[in-house]
C-alpha cells in the first residue's frame, strides 16, 4: 500500500508539472495541451491512480520523465508522454485492453537494457589498461593538438585509434582521463618555480582535481598573457585569478606536469 500511494504522488506531480509546461503562459491551451481543462485531466488521473498497479503507474511515471524531474523543477519533463497518459486512460475507462501501457512498458524495458548495456561497456573499457603504444600515442597526440583548437579531444582520440588500430577505439573521456593521471603522477622538475609551489598560503590547502580541457586552455592563455620575466609569484597569482576552480599552486602543479609529459613523450 505504501509504495501503491507513493507511486500514485509521484504521478500526480508529474501529470501536473507537463500539463503546465503544455500551457500558454496566458493560461490558455497551447498546442501542446492534451486536456481542454484541468479538471479533464484531473478526471483521467484519478481513474488511472484508482485502476492501476504500483508497477503500472510507474511506468507512466517514467514515460513522463521520472523522479528525477520533478527534483529537477521540470526540467527533464517529457510533455509529449501526456498523449500516452491520456490514451491510457481512455482504455482504461472503455474496459479495453491497455495497449498504449503496454508500449510504455515495452519502451522503458529497452531503454533501461541499452543503459545498463552502455554501463557494462563503459565498465569493461575503464578497467582496459592502456599499453605503452597507446601512452606513446596518447602523448604524440597532446603535443600535436595543443589546447585551445576546435575539438581537441576528439582529435586526440582519433589519433590514437588510428595510430594504434584498436578493436575497442578509446573515447576522448578516457583520453582525458588518462592524461590527467600521467600528468599528475608526472614527478616535478626542481627548479626554481619549487618555492612558488611551496607558498603555504590559504591556497595550499586546495586538493588537486582533475583538469577539464576547459581549465587547460585557460591555463595556456594565461601562461601566454603573463610572461615568464615578471615576478614569479606576482606572475602564478595572476595565472590563477583567469582560471576557474584552481589555486596559484595547482596551475604551478600543472605546468609542471604538462611540460614532464611532454619532455617524456618526446624520448
Amino acid at each position: 500500500k505504501k509504495q501503491l500511494r507513493k507511486a500514485k504522488q509521484l504521478f500526480r506531480k508529474l501529470t501536473m508539472t507537463a500539463y503546465q509546461a503544455a500551457i500558454t503562459s496566458d493560461g490558455s491551451s497551447g498546442n501542446d495541451a492534451v486536456w481542454d481543462d484541468l479538471e479533464k485531466m484531473n478526471d483521467d488521473i484519478e481513474l488511472l491512480c484508482d485502476k492501476l498497479s504500483a508497477m503500472e503507474l510507474g511506468s507512466l511515471s517514467d514515460a513522463l520523465g521520472g523522479a528525477n524531474a520533478v527534483e529537477d523543477d521540470g526540467d527533464g519533463i517529457c510533455v509529449e508522454a501526456l498523449v500516452e497518459v491520456k490514451q491510457c486512460a481512455v482504455e482504461t475507462a472503455a474496459g479495453a485492453e491497455r495497449q498504449s501501457l503496454l508500449a510504455i512498458k515495452q519502451r522503458n524495458q529497452a531503454r533501461k537494457e541499452a543503459a545498463e548495456k552502455q554501463r557494462e561497456l563503459k565498465a569493461a573499457k575503464a578497467s582496459s589498461p592502456w599499453s605503452k603504444e597507446e601512452l606513446a600515442a596518447l602523448a604524440k597526440a597532446v603535443k600535436k593538438y595543443p589546447p585551445g583548437g576546435s575539438n581537441r579531444w576528439d582529435a586526440i582520440a582519433l589519433f590514437v585509434n588510428n595510430l594504434c588500430k584498436l578493436a575497442e577505439p578509446r573515447t576522448k573521456e578516457e583520453c582525458i582521463e588518462k592524461y590527467n593521471q600521467v600528468a599528475s603522477s608526472a614527478a616535478p622538475p626542481t627548479d626554481s618555480t619549487n618555492s612558488v609551489a611551496d607558498d603555504k598560503d590559504a591556497e595550499d590547502g586546495a586538493t588537486s582535481e582533475a583538469w577539464t580541457e576547459e581549465q587547460d586552455a585557460q591555463l595556456q592563455e594565461m601562461l601566454r598573457k603573463y610572461p615568464a620575466d615578471m615576478d614569479k609569484n606576482e606572475r602564478w597569482k595572476a595565472i590563477a585569478n583567469g582560471i576557474d576552480g584552481k589555486s596559484k599552486k595547482e596551475c604551478v602543479q600543472r605546468f609542471k606536469a604538462i611540460r614532464e609529459a611532454v619532455r617524456q613523450g618526446k624520448k
